[in-house]
């Protein structure tokens, strides 16, 4: 039974994307000084969402089968199996703490099978790297997720195949994150949410949901129980 928290994430362990350029989910730049002080918080308690149930069904098919450009989706993908993610290049101090407690929620609330690894062959690779590398990748981007790499490099040689266009993936087998090492403690936790809530589920935002991280206004910055 799934337990009311992530609800979009543990309905779907999915959500199909798209093309390398435009089309790579992302979180938008946001300016360090337009940030509160970060903040840590108790084990959250987030209510399930109270829906119609052609509501949610609309609010599933939104969300997986359209990307954030508006681009159509043609197939629903997801992880087939266990999922496992591995930590590389520069992590801050506060990212490890994040991840582990975050880990922790999609596990216990939402029941993802998903556990972190050393694993060279981990299903998500969270890279962590400049903010001068992202930009130089994508200018208006703070982080993104990609399928079918595992580091930056691989991901500029490769953006323009087709192994790398969310469009044309059938089946989520490895994605990698790309998020800053130097922006400030709380941006890197809400790339980190977001994009691993991508990686794991839909990768489009709506406007229509106000108490979901899945929203373009990014109203909420870490997981609710949406």
């Amino acid at each position: 039974m799934i337990k009311p928290i992530l609800f979009v994430v543990a309905l779907g362990l999915a959500g199909c994307a798209g093309a390398p350029r435009e089309d790579t989910p992302t979180r938008a730049q946001i300016s360090d000084s337009t940030l509160p002080p970060m903040k840590s918080f108790s084990y959250p308690q987030p209510a399930a969402p109270i829906k119609s149930n052609a509501n949610i069904a609309e609010d599933f098919l939104d969300l997986h089968f359209n990307l954030e450009s508006g681009r159509a989706l043609p197939v629903f993908t997801r992880f087939e199996t266990p999922i496992t993610v591995r930590v590389t290049g520069s992590p801050p101090p506060s990212l490890q703490p994040d991840l582990t407690r975050l880990l922790d929620r999609l596990q216990t609330e939402a029941g993802v099978n998903i556990s972190q690894t050393n694993d060279a062959d981990a299903n998500i690779t969270i890279q962590a790297v400049s903010r001068a590398d992202i930009r130089r990748t994508l200018p208006q981007a703070a982080c993104f997720v990609v399928p079918n790499v595992t580091n930056l490099d691989q991901f500029r040689r490769e953006r323009r195949r087709a192994s790398t266009n969310w469009a044309l993936l059938r089946n989520r087998d490895k994605l990698a994150i790309f998020l800053p090492y130097d922006a400030s403690p709380q941006e890197v936790r809400d790339c980190l949410h977001e994009e691993l809530a991508q990686a794991v589920g839909p990768l489009n935002d709506l406007y229509r949901l106000p108490n979901s991280i899945f929203n373009d206004d990014n109203v909420h910055t870490v997981l609710t129980g949406f």
